[in-house]
């Protein structure tokens, strides 16, 4: 269940960064900088459930590569027919809400639900994870047009 629901969330982030880069490579480049920083700690995490499920290392990390590979299935699919400003609005669109219902649904009640022995450390690190993220969403999305090469 971990790698198809982690398959169609790396589809979507295909998707994303494929739309993105049909509108400018500044802008596909700000996009692929946000979904690695999710999709790092988000593969991390799955690799660590596969783990504690008992598969082997071998076996988690193919199933993590072959989650993965659906994002250039996405990303082709992406660059192949947005061709015109609406299909880019309905693509970036269909994301964002796929980026919104797994950090509310999956990532949120987790992260509500973790017992701790000092639950003020981990409510703390939580919001400075947070905001990190936002932070940095934040400023890829005010300087992306100053981003240069």
């Amino acid at each position: 269940m971990i790698t198809i629901g982690d398959g169609i969330h790396n589809f979507a982030d295909g998707l994303a960064i494929g739309a993105a880069f049909s509108l400018s490579w500044r802008s596909g480049l700000a996009t692929s900088v946000a979904v690695l920083c999710h999709e790092l700690p988000h593969e991390l995490g799955d690799f660590a459930i596969l783990l504690h499920s008992g598969l082997s290392v071998r076996r988690a990390l193919l199933l993590n590569v072959g989650s993965a590979m659906t994002s250039f299935v996405g990303l082709y699919i992406a660059l192949s027919v947005a061709t015109d400003l609406a299909t880019k609005q309905w693509i970036a669109a269909v994301t964002a809400g796929l980026f919104l219902y797994v950090g509310l649904a999956d990532m949120l009640s987790t992260m509500v639900h973790s017992s701790n022995k000092r639950p003020w450390l981990m409510f703390l690190l939580q919001n400075i994870g947070l905001l990190s993220g936002w932070a940095i969403l934040l400023l890829l999305s005010l300087f992306e047009d100053k981003i240069g090469l």
